[in-house]
């Protein structure tokens, strides 16, 4: 029964973080943004640096989010009365589909602007950090550590 609920409780993660992933995607990614300049008038180089820097932004701020669903599957899955294994594919659809539902969303809405986006030319490499940073905090947790002491343990 509590393996069920621990299921739930991911499902919720990735339903809430559906909803504001592509809000708070878009405020990391709003300083490359600003960096490359308004459209028209900007250079290739410097929208290349303003993807790069809405990619870092981008990227650590959801990378905090991972590293909690991957905290909190681990120790749901270490408890004596919740089957673990159980709990890492919920865990990764729970982490990848908000920011890869946030990325077709953005995309699909970009075609309509004459001039491209910084902040959505990030989402694709968000997308695949997201991706390596799930199976790196899930095999070498002491990473998580490094950057997001900051996030909670529940």
């Amino acid at each position: 029964m509590k393996t069920i609920f621990s299921v739930v409780l991911l499902i919720v993660y990735g339903v809430i973080a559906n909803f504001i992933t592509v809000f708070i995607l878009n405020i990391a990614g709003l300083s490359g943004a600003l960096l490359a300049g308004t459209p028209g008038k900007r250079s290739q180089g410097r929208f290349v640096f303003g993807s790069i820097i809405s990619t870092l932004g981008q990227a650590f701020v959801y990378l905090s989010f991972v590293a909690f669903v991957v905290n909190w599957t681990r120790l749901a899955g270490a408890r004596g009365d919740v089957f673990g294994p159980i709990l890492w594919p919920f865990a990764f659809l729970s982490v990848m589909a908000p920011v890869w539902l946030t990325m077709v969303r953005a995309r699909e809405e970009a075609r309509e602007n004459k001039f491209a986006s910084p902040q959505v030319e990030a989402l694709p490499l968000t997308t695949l950090i997201a991706l390596v940073g799930f199976f790196v905090f899930a095999f070498f947790p002491g990473l998580v550590k490094l950057a997001w002491r900051w996030v909670p343990y529940v």
